[in-house]
C-alpha cells in the first residue's frame, strides 16, 4: 500500500498554505492508470487547505454545506471526504489532530472503495491503506516538534520532515515509520568508517553475542526389499547470527566434520577456507541469518532410524504394523517422534489402535499420526504399532460411501504407499559434524559470549508399504536411448 501525498496543515483559517506538504509523482502516476476516466487528480496545495478548512468547519461554519453537513453523511473517522469543485471529491484523506495540527494523508485504495456511492457499507478496519496512512502520520508526529503558533517552518525543520519522509516512505511506500529507528537511519550514530551492510543498516547496541547453529537433515527412502537397496541423503548447513557492537565484525571459525569436508560449499559471504583432513577453517562477515556453508556425507549409507511397514486392504479396513528400530548410538532423546500414514482423499477412523508405546490419533480427517514420544524404551531402542483402520471416500454430498472391494481405484492404489518418520534431536548431529566453540574468535569486539548449538531433522523420511510395489525408476537401455536421439 501507498501513499498518494502527506500535508502538514494549520487549523487557522487565516492560513491559506499548508505549513509541510509532499506529492508522490510515480503513486499518482498509477493512480491515473487504475482509476481511468474516474481520476480525480489532488488539487494545489492552497485550494485543498481551503476545501479541508471547509470540510473541518473552519470556513462557512454557520451556513449550510450539503457535501459536509447533511445528516446521510457516514462518519468514517480518522478519515473524511474533501468536497472539491465540480461535485468531485478526494476520499479517504486520513487526518490526525495534534498541538493545534492537522496531519494529513491520502492513501491510494482500490476503486471499487473509492467509487462506491454509499460508503457506510465501508469498514474503515478493512482497508489496510487506513492503518498504514495512520501509522505514517503518527511517525511524523513524533518525528518534529511543531505547535499551532507556527505559520511556517524553518530550513532546518523542513529538512528534517524531508528526511523523515524520504527514508519512511520512498516513493510512498511506508516502510518503517518508528521514529527511533529513523533517526538513526539519517543521524547514524559512532564514528566508523566501514559501511553497514543493507540487511543490518542500525548499529547494534547492547551486549555482545555470537551464536552459530548447525542444522542437519537426513532424507532416507526405505523400501524393505531384497532386490531394491535403501536410500539415504545426509546434508546440513551452518548459520551465523551475529549482534556485536560497532561495525560487522570479521568471524573465525572451525568446522569440524569427522568424516572428511569432501562435499562442502561456502557461502560468497565466505572470504577463505583452510581446508584439513576433518577441519575447515573458515573466515567470513556475517549476513543475516544466510547459511555460511552446505555440506553432504555420501559416506553414511545407514539410517539412524530403521523402519518396517506393512499395510493390508480388505475391503474398508486398513490393517497395519509399523516397526521401528533406533540404531545403536543415536542419541536417544527427541523434541519430535512420531510417524505419519497418509491416506490422501479417504476418511479415516480408528477401531483398534495397539502402540507399544505412544498415542494415536487422527489429524484432518485421512492422516493417521503415531505420537511415539521423546525417546524409545531404553532396554530395546524399538516401538511397534498394529492397528486396525475404517476408510471411507471423501465426496461431494454429505454423506460418506464405504469402499468397496470391487472399485479398483477407489483402494488398491493405497497398497503402494509410505509412512513418513518425522524426528528432530537437538545438541546432536547424525554424521558428528560440529563447530568448535574454542575456535570463534571475533575481530572487532574483545568481549563476545559466542554460542554453539545443533539440531538433526528428518526430511522426506519415507518407509515404503513392503506389501505394495516399489516405487523406482528403471534405466532405460542404451540402445533404445540412442534409436531415440537418432530420430
Amino acid at each position: 500500500m501507498r501513499l498518494r501525498a502527506v500535508w502538514i496543515i494549520a487549523v487557522n483559517k487565516e492560513v491559506s498554505l499548508p505549513l509541510f506538504s509532499r506529492q508522490f509523482s510515480t503513486v499518482e502516476t498509477c493512480c491515473k492508470s487504475m482509476f481511468g476516466d474516474e481520476y480525480v487528480g489532488i488539487p494545489p496545495d492552497e485550494s485543498f487547505v481551503k476545501a479541508l478548512h471547509t470540510e473541518v468547519g473552519l470556513i462557512d461554519a454557520g451556513t449550510f454545506v450539503e457535501s459536509r453537513d447533511r445528516c446521510n453523511k457516514p462518519a468514517l473517522y480518522p478519515t473524511l471526504e474533501v468536497s472539491l469543485k465540480e461535485n468531485k471529491s478526494l476520499w479517504p484523506v486520513v487526518v490526525l489532530e495534534n498541538h493545534g495540527l492537522m496531519y494529513c494523508a491520502m492513501p491510494l485504495i482500490p476503486q471499487e472503495m473509492v467509487t462506491q456511492q454509499d460508503k457506510s457499507d465501508i469498514s474503515v478496519a478493512d482497508l489496510p491503506g487506513i492503518s498504514m496512512a495512520v501509522e505514517a502520520l503518527t511517525g511524523l508526529i513524533q518525528c518534529v516538534s511543531l505547535t499551532a503558533s507556527m505559520t511556517s517552518l524553518t530550513p532546518a525543520l523542513t529538512l528534517k520532515l524531508h528526511q523523515f519522509v524520504n527514508t519512511c516512505m520512498p516513493f510512498g511506500s511506508v516502510m518503517c515509520s518508528n521514529p527511533a529507528l529513523m533517526s538513526q537511519l539519517i543521524n547514524p550514530l559512532g564514528k566508523a568508517k566501514a559501511k553497514q551492510p543493507l540487511w543490518n543498516p542500525v548499529l547494534h547496541k547492547g551486549k555482545s553475542q555470537v551464536v552459530i547453529h548447525v542444522k542437519e537433515e537426513v532424507r532416507c527412502m526405505q523400501f524393505n526389499h531384497s532386490e531394491v537397496r535403501d536410500a539415504i541423503d545426509v546434508y546440513g548447513s551452518v548459520i551465523c547470527k551475529s549482534e556485536v557492537e560497532g561495525t560487522v565484525p570479521e568471524i573465525c571459525t572451525t568446522l569440524v566434520q569427522p568424516g572428511g569436508n569432501g562435499g562442502l560449499t561456502v557461502n560468497p559471504a565466505v572470504s577463505s577456507v583452510e581446508y584439513t583432513t576433518t577441519t575447515s577453517r573458515l573466515r567470513f562477515r556475517p549476513c543475516n541469518n544466510q547459511p555460511l556453508c552446505h555440506y553432504t556425507l555420501p559416506h553414511l549409507t545407514e539410517a539412524p532410524i530403521y523402519g518396517a511397514y506393512r499395510l493390508r486392504l480388505n475391503n474398508s479396513l486398513a490393517t497395519l504394523c509399523m516397526q521401528l528400530q533406533l540404531r545403536a548410538g543415536i542419541k536417544n532423546n527427541f523434541q519430535q517422534l512420531e510417524v505419519q500414514f497418509p491416506f490422501p482423499g479417504l476418511q479415516v477412523s480408528i477401531v483398534r489402535p495397539s502402540p507399544s508405546v505412544g498415542s494415536v490419533s487422527v489429524q484432518s480427517g485421512s492422516t493417521l499420526v503415531w505420537n511415539i514420544g521423546s525417546k524409545f524404551p531404553t532396554k530395546s531402542l524399538g516401538a511397534t504399532l498394529n492397528a486396525v483402520c475404517k476408510l471411507r471416500r471423501k465426496t461431494e454430498c454429505s454423506s460418506e460411501q464405504q469402499i468397496d472391494g470391487g472399485d479398483v481405484n477407489g483402494w488398491e492404489q493405497y497398497i503402494n504407499s509410505c509412512a513418513l518418520v518425522l524426528f528432530k534431536i537437538a545438541d546432536y548431529t547424525y554424521s558428528g559434524t560440529r563447530v568448535d566453540p574454542q575456535s570463534i574468535v571475533v575481530s572487532t569486539a574483545p568481549k563476545v559470549r559466542c554460542s554453539v548449538t545443533s539440531e538433526c531433522v528428518s526430511s522426506q523420511f519415507k518407509v515404503w508399504n513392503s506389501e505394495g510395489e516399489v516405487p523406482v525408476v528403471a534405466d532405460m537401455p542404451v540402445q533404445e536411448l540412442q534409436n531415440l536421439l537418432i530420430k
